[in-house]
């Protein structure tokens, strides 16, 4: 175990600005990689909202961690959701000496990866593979950078287990809301996009056809009476409102949820919302077009070209998809107090139950 001794002896040599310091020059360095990505296309363009989010949960935070380095734990901090559960840890479990060779490791492989996807991108340009091996190695590197920097308190007194695996659930979502907006959006690009606008486009035949229409199904085309036809693709990719539910939800769920069953919960409802949101948006085009020409989309509710004087607004098919995803991040964050909603019992209950307990 000297091994892992060393190593922690070594971390704890160093001020938790020094920590600090490079986390963020590591967060320099992916933040220039993701940007490619982000440029690449519009649907990507809440990938830079990730760096506000992430610097508002921190500042949210910051009194918590704070009291960490500081060693003046608050009330609120003793029974909040960035705790281990007591059966994990003890309040003053000392750190066992294989979990910080474990995390020395960890760190040590991460920073490999993270360094190794730079100089890839550096050498052979901006691509997936380089991307994700940024992200993932940033968060681990991340991730040993906070346990390391929670070793001791800003006076030197060791911190145990139990406070230094809080600080870790601190940073969950600074750290891990990254893997969505790079690594993300190329699994949903070449992964995902074809299997959701295949869904999508049966779904809205399907549901049309129970309402009435006579439309049939090519790929992922719509066929509308009369021969005219709606390219799905062109309607309704999913990426976009995917990728703003999955940010919007994630960000919701980490500064206003008070549990990580009901944070977990809400991330996947967002993505519920996001697959609701395809299907109406599609649905209400494929509508205007049967009674209005697939054409019609591109012109605007009254039927004039982007090119007229009385254009208003946009598009159709713009005003319908931004208005939907306004509609629907909406619902979502109204639907943040239902969620959380957390019910306390009276003090007339608590007096009955008193009373029968006597």
């Amino acid at each position: 175990m000297e091994i892992s001794k060393t190593s922690d002896k070594t971390a704890e040599a160093l001020s938790p600005l020094w920590y600090v310091g490079i986390a963020l020059l590591a967060c320099a360095v992916l933040l220039f990689d993701q940007i490619q990505c982000w440029n690449s296309k519009d649907d990507y363009l809440f990938g830079y909202l990730v760096p506000l989010f992430s610097a508002f949960v921190i500042k949210e935070r910051w009194h918590k961690i704070k009291r960490i380095f500081t060693g003046t734990p608050a009330e609120e901090d003793i029974n909040d959701e960035f705790q281990l559960p007591a059966w994990a840890a003890q309040a003053g479990a000392p750190v066992p000496a294989w979990l910080n060779l474990i995390f020395f490791a960890g760190t040590a492989f991460s920073a490999l990866l993270f360094a190794s996807g730079a100089i890839g991108s550096a050498i052979y340009g901006f691509d997936a593979f380089t991307t994700y091996q940024n992200t993932a190695g940033f968060v681990g590197l991340c991730f040993g950078l906070a346990w390391f920097a929670g070793s001791e308190t800003l006076s030197g007194k060791p911190q145990d287990l139990r406070t230094r695996a809080r600080l870790l659930l601190l940073l969950v979502f600074p750290i891990c809301v990254w893997m969505i907006s790079g690594p993300f959006t190329f699994l949903v690009d070449r992964q995902i996009k074809t299997l959701l606008l295949t869904n999508v486009t049966s779904t809205v035949v399907h549901l049309m056809n129970f309402l009435g229409f006579d439309l049939t199904q090519e790929a992922n085309t719509i066929l509308l009476p009369g021969g005219d036809r709606v390219g799905v693709e062109d309607a309704c990719s999913g990426v976009r409102s995917l990728t703003a539910c999955l940010f919007t939800g994630s960000f919701l769920a980490a500064v206003f949820m008070h549990s990580w069953l009901k944070k977990v919960f809400f991330v996947a409802l967002s993505i519920v919302f996001a697959l609701l949101l395809n299907v109406m948006r599609s649905s209400f085009l494929t509508l205007w077009a049967s009674f209005n020409g697939s054409e019609s989309l591109e012109f605007d509710f009254f039927g004039n070209a982007s090119e007229s004087a009385d254009f208003t607004l946009g598009t159709v098919h713009d005003v319908v998809g931004w208005g939907a995803m306004i509609v629907t991040l909406a619902l979502m964050a109204a639907l943040v107090p239902l969620v959380n909603l957390k019910r306390e019992r009276s003090d007339e209950e608590m007096a009955l139950n008193f009373v029968d307990d006597e």
